[in-house]
């Protein structure tokens, strides 16, 4: 008789439930356990992808904060730039531009020989563009020296064109120089 047939006939009560324990186990494993451990691993692939989802958000959130807070760090920036920096009104460019040239002009030892201006509207805003040409003789030095103080000067101006050339005055060894300025101020809101 072999083994197994002997502890199959000595032990019956005991066998039996084994195998009917191991089949429900088998069983169990077969249908439930699989199963669940399949549905487990779906639903951490699922929760990964949303977890990269989620910092995906979160970045496209804090780039939308700071794209925000630079907007209104820059309309803040604008607002202080056309109150304290532009002149308010066209007398104050006026001033600006005729009155600041000329003490510059003066205080470096040119002598200021014409000036021609004009005023347009800047398209889709309530800026005004003044802008001027005028002219300047000295010598060489003092051209420099003005066209320095000129551009670190704390008024807004802008410095379009430098034309330098000898004097049409009868001056000898005396320096025209043709300069286009521009500033802006406020006009009358759209």
């Amino acid at each position: 008789m072999t083994l197994w047939r002997r502890v199959m006939a000595e032990r019956k009560g005991l066998v039996w439930p084994l195998l009917i324990g191991l089949a429900v186990n088998l069983a169990v494993l077969a249908l439930g356990v699989f199963p669940l451990q399949a549905s487990v691993a779906s639903d951490e692939k699922r929760a990964t992808a949303v977890k990269m989802q989620l910092g995906e958000a979160q970045r496209l959130q804090r780039s939308a904060n700071e794209t925000r807070a630079s907007q209104v760090r820059a309309d803040q920036e604008l607002k202080q730039f056309y109150s304290e920096v532009l002149p308010a009104s066209h007398a104050s460019a006026r001033n600006l531009l005729y009155l600041e040239l000329r003490n510059i002009a003066t205080q470096n030892g040119l002598s200021f020989t014409s000036g021609v201006s004009e005023r347009e509207a800047v398209e889709d805003s309530s800026l005004m563009r003044m802008s001027t040409n005028v002219s300047l003789n000295g010598n060489y030095s003092n051209i420099r020296r003005f066209l320095y103080d000129f551009e670190t000067a704390e008024e807004f101006f802008i410095v379009e064109s430098v034309k330098l050339g000898p004097s049409t005055r009868r001056e000898g060894g005396s320096l025209e120089v043709v300069l286009g300025v521009t500033t802006y101020y406020m006009g009358a809101r759209r």
